[in-house]
């Protein structure tokens, strides 16, 4: 019994750091090119180039020496789903 309550209980803290890991400017509001090229200096990135589509701001640069790119939504700060900062291009 104890193992099920471990593996609801792990399962569920997963699922929770899913969706806030898809937060990428707090606030939930509208954020400029600006405030994301920000954010990403902070996080490391640098050759950042960001372009607009649409509600999105699709990024593309070097992530700790690494081609990366994600997309975000400039209506809320968040990424778009299935984005992450890994090269899967």
């Amino acid at each position: 019994m104890n193992r099920i309550f471990a593996g609801l209980t792990a399962g569920a803290l997963m699922i929770a750091g899913a969706g806030l890991s898809s937060v990428f400017i707090a606030g939930d509001r509208p954020v400029s090119a600006e405030e994301v090229e920000a954010k990403l200096k902070l996080d490391g990135w640098s050759n950042i180039i960001i372009s607009s589509e649409g509600e999105y701001l699709q990024v593309s640069g070097l992530l700790n020496g690494t081609p990366s790119k994600i997309a975000i939504d400039s209506q809320t700060g968040r990424l778009r789903a299935g984005d992450d900062d890994g090269d899967d291009d």
